[in-house]
């Protein structure tokens, strides 16, 4: 009977490397990807929470309707309305009824933010 002592072959290594590269490396890319994933549905969130607001201030020129709106869009998206930021913008008239005044809307979560802007 022969023994071998080839270290560097091939053979019986295969179980080493799938646990080594397959499993350990793929943690880290799979958290990665899983926190990616979360940023970016938070920011179509707010956006879509933003274009929302906006139009349905338009619609009916009432702050408490506009937190209304806003607060039933972070629910809907899995957001606590209580870390939604906004603030409401009109010029040239501040209180957003007259005529050719332009509407912004800032929403902000956390270090994400979204603006959007409508005419009266």
């Amino acid at each position: 009977m022969k023994l071998s002592t080839d270290l560097l072959g091939d053979r019986g290594y295969a179980i080493v490397d799938f646990i080594g590269f397959g499993v350990l490396l793929q943690i880290p890319v799979l958290m990665f990807s899983t926190f990616a994933l979360s940023l970016q549905h938070q920011q179509f969130a707010i956006e879509a929470i933003a274009r929302h607001a906006i139009r349905a201030h338009v619609l009916v020129p009432d702050s408490s309707n506009t937190m209304r709106v806003i607060s039933e869009l972070a629910v809907d998206f899995g957001i606590k309305e209580s870390e939604v930021i906004w603030e409401l913008k009109c010029s040239p008239d501040p209180k957003c009824v007259e005529q050719g005044s332009i509407v912004r809307l800032d929403v902000k979560l956390g270090g994400l933010s979204a603006a959007a802007l409508q005419g009266i």
